[in-house]
């Protein structure tokens, strides 16, 4: 399985503050989350959207990353949060072992996230998070983030359970059980920073999504509205239908909309005679709820990373793959559009 086309990682960075030259003024806004991950899973999150975490690391048992995400998209003028979750590796292991040996951070496990601003050469740390290990073996905030450090203020912690799958609602072939493991506990960091400056995204103005009957039905014809578009293949109704997601990742790379769209995974796939839509099971997915409710999508329940809008290619030996596009839906003048 793929990940969705719009890749979350901040290849080209930049920034909100002011500049010293008129170059630099014309530079495109960049805020990312530039992290550093060891010997641990982490995620990182920007008001409850998940931008990025090294799952795949710490499924094969090395628990590294090293990368930035684009955090400007689901950021906004005032408050904002900023959240890490971390977890043990010994939670993604296939040997038998205790409980407590699962629950067990390496000493030197951690994560650090810094939410940077970019523009043109210049950079500014607007908020970071420092999570190190404890001599009690409980990861915590470092204040600062240097290493000894007291604990950090400002930042609340609690312990949660990870999110959980159940196998069934994919081909069997491309379900993985311990990708997701049962009963995984995490540790989530989170601090708060107000920033100003930011574009007005149209989702900050969303109608939130509380599960009424009749929006659920709204996302679920958005969603179906979607996928017959791109079972028929039609580009150019798809370019419309995704106009403010286009948009928003235009501003925030620097790209043209054009060069956005053209570098999706599936206006790619579409040249493929294999390209075949696989039809929505709605009791395969359920409702995630994100950013004050102002963000929505539909998971699958064995693998989260699995849209409603999922299609088949085959290689060149006829093997099948699926691929999929996973947006985030807001509730704006009366229907869900994509934003993100």
């Amino acid at each position: 399985m793929m990940r969705p086309f719009f890749q979350w990682k901040c290849l080209i960075l930049s920034g909100v503050m002011v500049m010293s030259t008129a170059n630099a003024a014309n530079e495109p806004l960049r805020v990312c989350s530039v992290f550093d991950i060891n010997s641990a899973f982490c995620a990182i999150k920007t008001n409850g959207v998940l931008g990025m975490d090294n799952r795949h690391s710490a499924v094969a048992g090395r628990g590294f990353g090293t990368s930035s995400t684009n955090a400007l998209l689901a950021l906004e003028n005032g408050e904002n949060e900023i959240t890490v979750e971390i977890g043990a590796l010994g939670w993604f292991s296939k040997e038998t072992i205790g409980d407590e040996a699962r629950k067990s951070f390496k000493p030197d496990a951690g994560c650090k996230v810094a939410l940077t601003a970019f523009k043109g050469k210049e950079s500014k740390v607007l908020s970071q998070l420092t999570i190190a290990i404890g001599k009690d073996g409980i990861p915590y905030a470092q204040s600062g983030g240097e290493e000894n450090s007291a604990k950090a203020e400002n930042v609340s912690v609690k312990k949660i359970t990870a999110q959980q799958v159940e196998k069934g609602h994919i081909p069997d072939n491309y379900f993985r059980d311990n990708n997701f493991p049962v009963g995984m506990e995490l540790y989530q960091f989170t601090q708060k920073v107000y920033l100003k400056g930011l574009p007005e995204w149209k989702w900050t103005q969303a109608t939130p999504f509380t599960g009424k009957p009749e929006q659920t039905q709204a996302l679920k014809i958005a969603y179906l509205d979607l996928w017959h578009l791109f079972a028929e293949r039609n580009q150019e109704a798809i370019k419309s239908s995704l106009s403010e997601s286009l948009h928003a990742w235009s501003v925030t790379t620097g790209d043209s909309v054009a060069e956005i769209y053209n570098s999706t995974n599936f206006s790619e796939s579409f040249k493929d005679p294999s390209f075949k839509m696989v039809s929505i099971n709605w009791n395969d997915y359920e409702i995630e709820v994100m950013n004050n409710k102002r963000m929505v999508r539909l998971v699958n329940k064995s693998s989260p990373l699995v849209s409603p809008i999922s299609y088949f290619t085959e290689n060149q030996d006829g093997k099948k793959k699926m691929k999929y596009f996973s947006p985030i839906f807001s509730f704006i003048d009366g229907k869900f559009i994509p934003v993100i």
